[in-house]
């Protein structure tokens, strides 16, 4: 009984994002859009780039000296800022999403490679207490 109520709700839940699916009217992305996602993936994963992200207002900061190119990420809001033009660009749903994860993830491996070098430095300096220590 038990796996015939589960197969019942479960086919009742594919059915829903069935048709949820078909009814949803897809959202074209405009030029301009695609363009600000592929420059801003390019940026966070230059190793020259600064990556900054501040908690209390949730802004995150792309800063790339070399290339004159400042981009600032805050609500749906994509602001790129070279040393003479600014652009703002809306992003919507899903692909706001997915570059707020991409700079996340790069943010992430960052700090663990950080982490990474810190600890290191550690473990000789613990090899050089001991090799005293006798």
């Amino acid at each position: 009984m038990k796996k015939q109520l589960h197969f019942f709700r479960r086919s009742i839940q594919k059915f829903s994002i069935y048709l949820f699916r078909i009814t949803q009217v897809p959202v074209k992305k405009s030029e301009y859009e695609r363009d600000c996602i592929q420059i801003c993936k390019k940026l966070i994963k230059n190793p020259e780039t600064e990556l900054l992200l501040t908690p209390i207002s949730g802004k995150r900061y792309i800063n790339n000296e070399e290339l004159q190119i400042s981009v600032i990420l805050n609500s749906h809001n994509v602001q790129i800022i070279n040393h003479i033009y600014s652009y703002t660009i809306f992003i919507e749903g899903k692909e706001w999403e997915r570059l707020i994860d991409f700079f996340n993830q790069e943010v992430e491996f960052r700090r663990e490679e950080l982490e990474k070098h810190i600890t290191s430095n550690i473990k000789h300096s613990l090899q050089n207490i001991l090799v005293n220590i006798k």
